[in-house]
C-alpha cells in the first residue's frame, strides 16, 4: 500500500514537471513568435507580422505586449473592431498600463465611438494624468461628444504639459471657439502659428476667429496664407471671398469664390450652385471668372 502510494507521489510529480516544462516552452515559442512579428513589422510587412503576433497570442494568451503590438498594427489598417479588441486583451492583463488605456481609447475614437473612447481615456488619464498626448485625446472626444467645457479642462492641462504642442495649441483654440470664446481661440491660434507656421488648418482657424469678430483685414491675411499653403483648401477661398465682400471688394470676392467654384463642382453640386449664385449677385459670372484666371495664369 505504502509503496503504490510513493508511486502516485512519483507520477503527480512528474505530470507537474512535465505541465510547467509544457507551460515553458509555450512562453519561450510565444516570445519568439512576437520577436518574429516585431521584425516583420519594422520590414513594413504588416500582413504578415498580425499572422506571427496572432500565433504568439495564440500560444500564451496573457501576453499583453503582443495584444498592443496586434492593437498598433489593426488601427495602421484602419481595422478598429480588431484594434479594439486586442487592446482590451491588453488592458485585461496589463491593467495598470495609462499607455494601453490610451490606445483603446482611441481606438474607440476613430471607430465613431465616443462614449467608450471617453471612459477609456478617462482611465488613462487617471493612471498617468501627465500624458499631455491622453489629456489631448480626451479633450477631442469630449468636444466631439458637445462637452465644450470638459474639452477646455483637458486640453488646458495638456497645454501646461506640452506647452511647445502646436496641435494641441490649435485643438485649445477649436475648444475655446465652439465654446463662443473667441479672443481666447484667437490666442490660442496665434500661439500655434508661432510654434508651426506652416500648417494651413492654423491660419485659417485663426482668420475664421478674426471673421467672427468681424476683423475682416486680419482675416484676408490669414486666410490668403492658407491657400498659399494649400492652394485646394476650398473652405479658406469661400470665406476669403466673404471677407472681400465684406471689405466690398468685389472683383477680390468674385475670385475667391471662383477658385472656391473650381474646387467644389465636381465633388458638391449644390455648394457650386450656391456660389455661382453668389457669384453673379456681385455681378461676376462662371465664365468670365474663370477667363480671368486664365489671363492670371499667362502673365
Amino acid at each position: 500500500m505504502a509503496r503504490t502510494f510513493r508511486t502516485l507521489v512519483c507520477m503527480a510529480a512528474a505530470l507537474v514537471f512535465v505541465c510547467a516544462a509544457g507551460g515553458i516552452a509555450a512562453a519561450d515559442r510565444a516570445q519568439t513568435l512576437y520577436k518574429q512579428g516585431l521584425a516583420l513589422k519594422e520590414q513594413g510587412k504588416t500582413d504578415a507580422a498580425i499572422a506571427k503576433l496572432e500565433e504568439a497570442v495564440a500560444e500564451r494568451e496573457d501576453y499583453a505586449l503582443a495584444w498592443a503590438s496586434l492593437g498598433h498594427l489593426y488601427k495602421k489598417k484602419q481595422d478598429y473592431e480588431k484594434a479594439i479588441h486586442a487592446y482590451e486583451q491588453a488592458v485585461k492583463y496589463r491593467a495598470d498600463d495609462g499607455v494601453l488605456w490610451g490606445n483603446l481609447g482611441m481606438a474607440h475614437y476613430r471607430a465613431g465611438q465616443l462614449d467608450e473612447a471617453i471612459v477609456a481615456l478617462e482611465k488613462a488619464c487617471k493612471l498617468d494624468p501627465k500624458n499631455a498626448e491622453v489629456q489631448a485625446n480626451l479633450g477631442a472626444a469630449k468636444r466631439q461628444k458637445g462637452d465644450a467645457k470638459g474639452a477646455i479642462t483637458h486640453l488646458c492641462r495638456a497645454h501646461k504639459l506640452a506647452p511647445k504642442d502646436s496641435k494641441i495649441a490649435n485643438n485649445l483654440g477649436i475648444a475655446f471657439r465652439v465654446a463662443d470664446k473667441h479672443v481666447k481661440a484667437e490666442k490660442m491660434f496665434k500661439r500655434a502659428i508661432a510654434l508651426d507656421d506652416s500648417v494651413p488648418e492654423y491660419h485659417f482657424n485663426l482668420g475664421a476667429a478674426y471673421r467672427r469678430q468681424e476683423e475682416y483685414d486680419l482675416a484676408i491675411g490669414e486666410y490668403e496664407e492658407a491657400v498659399k499653403l494649400d492652394p485646394k483648401m476650398s473652405d479658406a477661398w469661400y470665406d476669403l471671398g466673404v471677407c472681400y465682400r465684406a471689405n466690398r471688394d468685389n472683383e477680390k470676392a468674385i475670385q475667391a469664390f471662383g477658385s472656391y467654384l473650381d474646387l467644389v463642382k465636381d465633388s458638391d453640386p449644390g455648394a457650386a450652385k450656391q456660389v455661382e449664385r453668389e457669384i453673379q449677385t456681385l455681378g461676376g459670372g462662371k465664365k468670365k471668372t474663370l477667363d480671368k484666371k486664365k489671363k492670371r495664369r499667362k502673365k
